[in-house]
């Protein structure tokens, strides 16, 4: 993959000490999310540093995108288990029948669907997947054009022409920030971290949800792959690149695996490799032979190829031993 061209400026990172401050803020609210007024606080603060005085204004959406990957991230460790995936793909089908349910107007949807409700109810725009999950949504603010996590959907309308909207309550965010999207366009089910081994279900021609750091802002961007290179990887994680090109302004960048949040539509390459190495566990399992017994099989043959060289050989002999007693000696005469 060839090196893209940079657009001069340095992407936008929080410092260690900010980051430290954050994370010992996240301890505190018990990994949820802090209020608005701390995020503002706090993008008010580090704006203020001496480091970034006057040069870069850090944005509360910036703090908030920060607490969000970190108690995503927080999260995905401590509840996924190993070849087990925990979140399945909604069918078209579902999803249709759930965003063409009939509600009152101005009727709080909550996003976060028990398991137990039915998919049927007015509640159920979101189908549970698993015993106790929830399906979570993402949408696309028409602000800034990135996506954030959806809290709740407030209420919904039907316009005379086009799709139905909803309007969204952006999770970590006010009512201040409420915006009324279209349902097919701008709204859809979260797109997923990924880890380390999964890496192998993001391939070239993917729409992904890709991390940007720019000057002045750090968002979460559609954008597809269009190279990877595969790396080995080491104690480290994923060293895997990808070449990215992103949708809202056509720019590309080679970024790692942890800026990348793949579609729930490629579970299914996970489902597969899972089902691939189960198979060919099982086949080694059954072709493969005890050390033990294998020695005991190896002595056995060289004591029975031991015994019949001996057999031969005591043939061989007694043959000898025959022919010379059948041998006729000569008469001594006189």
């Amino acid at each position: 993959m060839g090196r893209p061209p940079s657009n001069g400026g340095p992407s936008f990172r929080f410092m260690q000490n900010e980051v430290t401050e954050m994370e010992a803020i996240l301890q505190e609210h018990n990994n949820t999310m802090p209020a608005r007024e701390v995020l503002v606080s706090l993008a008010e603060k580090f704006s203020e540093s001496p480091d970034r005085k006057g040069n870069i204004q850090v944005q509360m959406k910036q703090v908030w995108n920060w607490f969000q990957n970190r108690r995503y991230a927080i999260r995905a460790k401590s509840n996924k288990t190993p070849m087990k995936l925990n979140i399945t793909p909604m069918p078209r089908d579902d999803l249709a029948a759930a965003r063409g349910l009939s509600q009152q107007v101005a009727a709080p949807i909550p996003v976060a669907v028990p398991a137990t409700t039915p998919a049927s109810s007015a509640a159920g725009a979101g189908r549970a997947t698993s015993e106790n999950s929830y399906m979570e949504f993402e949408a696309k603010s028409a602000r800034d054009g990135a996506w954030y996590d959806v809290g709740t959907f407030l209420s919904h309308r039907y316009l005379d022409k086009g799709d139905p909207e909803v309007l969204v309550r952006f999770a970590g965010f006010g009512p201040d920030e409420d915006e009324w999207l279209n349902v097919c366009r701008q709204v859809r089910q979260r797109s997923l971290p990924c880890e380390a081994s999964e890496c192998v279900a993001v391939l070239p021609g993917d729409l992904i949800l890709c991390f940007q750091e720019g000057k002045d802002q750090a968002l979460y961007f559609d954008a597809h792959v269009l190279d990877a290179q595969r790396r080995r990887h080491d104690v480290r994680g994923c060293r895997c690149r990808f070449l990215v090109r992103y949708d809202h302004d056509q720019s590309e960048e080679i970024v790692p695996l942890r800026k990348i949040c793949r579609r729930p539509e490629t579970d299914y390459r996970l489902l597969q490799l899972h089902a691939a190495n189960d198979s060919a566990a099982n086949d080694q399992k059954e072709t493969s032979v005890d050390p033990s017994t294998a020695n005991a099989q190896r002595v056995a043959a060289s004591a029975l190829e031991t015994t019949q060289q001996q057999q031969h050989n005591s043939d061989v002999a007694m043959a000898v031993l025959a022919s010379q007693a059948n041998v006729s000696q000569p008469v001594k005469t006189l």
